[in-house]
């Protein structure tokens, strides 16, 4: 592994980070090693005053100043053994993902991620413009159906209220969205064909 996040006192081995426009991290997947490294990373990261981390990504050739939230991220873990660095290394990898990420909003920016099967569990997973739709379906006042999820991508990147998260490593694919008027691109699409209201 190639990439690094780390602190004043610690480096920790990332698989994979995205960071939206302002180099905020969106999500970090940290590979297992010790639990201080780990304790001492996140700390910064959810720390309110918001202190810069340095990321060497010697995959992609750059270095970036990074910060988290300065708030609570969401926790997702998995045990990968075959991942640990090192004797005191916990054999779980640890994923953080912005609460935003997990929950669309009409007034204020949020995250859309590809979410990739987990094979050895059968799943099915979600590809960006489905997450996208299925978010907005679910967290919105807007009636929008899951097959419209291309169309509200493509549009919003067109319109610039859509970016591509920066991203290295292992990530899935990842959208920041800024607010805009879902109601006005859905008018816009109906009229113009691009979607349809199926029954």
């Amino acid at each position: 592994m190639t990439i690094n996040i780390r602190n004043d006192s610690v480096s920790a081995v990332v698989r994979g980070y995205a960071l939206d426009s302002n180099h905020t991290i969106v999500w970090l997947e940290l590979a297992p090693q010790h639990p201080k490294t780990i304790g001492a990373i996140w700390a910064d990261m959810v720390n309110a005053q918001k202190r810069w981390l340095q990321i060497g990504d010697m995959e992609a050739g750059r270095g970036l100043a990074v910060r988290g939230l300065g708030s609570r991220y969401e926790r997702l873990t998995a045990d990968a053994p075959e991942l640990a660095l090192g004797s005191n290394a916990k054999s779980r990898l640890l994923r953080l993902v912005a609460p935003s990420a997990l929950r669309a909003s009409d007034r204020e920016t949020f995250y859309v991620l590809a979410w990739p099967p987990a094979l050895s569990k059968g799943e099915v997973g979600m590809d960006a413009a489905t997450a996208l739709a299925a978010m907005l379906e679910r967290d919105t006042r807007w009636p929008v159906q899951i097959d419209w999820g291309a169309y509200l991508l493509q549009a919003g990147l067109e319109d610039d209220f859509i970016k591509p998260l920066e991203t290295g490593g292992a990530v899935p694919e990842g959208y920041e969205i800024s607010s805009c008027n879902w109601g006005e691109v859905i008018a816009n699409g109906l009229r113009s064909g691009h979607i349809r209201i199926s029954q």
